[in-house]
């Protein structure tokens, strides 16, 4: 088991103390980086101001794509195993 180090991030302006594995740290600093990249871009893209609409904005985004890959991911799956009994019955 990795042990956790201590970061810092920030996002909207206020920092956010996390403990993270190693390998855990370059995703979630990826993620902060894509995070502050929406949040600019919305910011421009619809002149919003408040801080909250964007960020409830770019939560509504992932989470509809996160919807979406897991659906795929299942009907994916489900194709490979009719697949895979289809050639067990040949």
């Amino acid at each position: 088991m990795e042990d956790k180090v201590k970061i810092k991030v920030s996002v909207a302006g206020r920092s956010y103390p996390l403990k993270v594995t190693p390998t855990e740290e370059e995703f979630v600093r990826k993620s902060v980086s894509f995070i502050e990249e929406r949040m600019n871009y919305i910011e421009k893209k619809y002149a919003i101001k408040d801080i909250q609409d964007v960020q409830a904005l770019i939560l509504i985004e992932l989470a509809s794509e996160l919807h979406y890959l897991k659906r795929t991911k299942n009907m994916d799956i489900k194709m490979i195993e009719e697949k895979i009994n289809h050639l067990i019955e040949l």
